[in-house]
């Protein structure tokens, strides 16, 4: 039997890998899902962007903040800092949210807008795949429809996509007094 040097063993092993590889795996476009936060206002199902929102919160207890518009509902110490806590449903339709169990509040950061959002409940993540949007806007939605950027539909309902974006941009929500 021949003695065979390291580089002919490895010469010989590079050979049968080459023979036997079945080449690198094509790279695919990866496209990723649409992910946002389901909650309602006056009974509108609505979707936020999952980036729009940073936290979600039981409504904290507030402090009434005198000479400023009713749909404030005043400012809430959360986690060491002041921040205002407006009630939707009283902004959108002019009457207050009737505060249950299931209330929650929707702590954004936008354009500099930092503020908890009251909402009549809130029903966790929703994914879509991007294509599934629809340009179409649920025209009953009264005061909502300039905030909303089409809709999504799952098999239980259809989702109007609320855009926080055109909420912080709005000058009649950036006005409190």
């Amino acid at each position: 039997m021949p003695i065979t040097s390291p580089f002919e063993i490895l010469k010989n092993l590079d050979a049968r890998f080459r023979r036997n590889s079945t080449g690198l795996p094509v790279a695919k476009t990866v496209v990723d899902d649409w992910i946002g936060i389901g909650f309602s206002i006056n009974g509108v199902p609505l979707i936020a962007k999952m980036d729009e929102v940073s936290e979600i919160l039981p409504p904290p207890d507030t402090i009434r903040v005198p000479g400023v518009v009713p749909w404030v509902n005043g400012l809430a110490n959360i986690r060491g800092n002041l921040m205002p806590v407006l009630d939707m449903n009283a902004f959108l339709y002019g009457k207050p949210t009737d505060v249950r169990k299931e209330s929650r509040i929707l702590i954004i950061n936008k354009l500099g807008v930092v503020a908890g959002l009251l909402v009549d409940e809130v029903y966790g993540l929703r994914r879509f795949k991007p294509e599934e949007h629809q340009e179409e806007i649920q025209q009953d939605a009264g005061s909502l429809v300039e905030y909303l950027a089409g809709t999504f539909v799952d098999q239980v309902r259809r989702w109007n996509v609320f855009s926080v974006e055109r909420l912080t941009k709005a000058e009649q929500f950036l006005r409190v007094v």
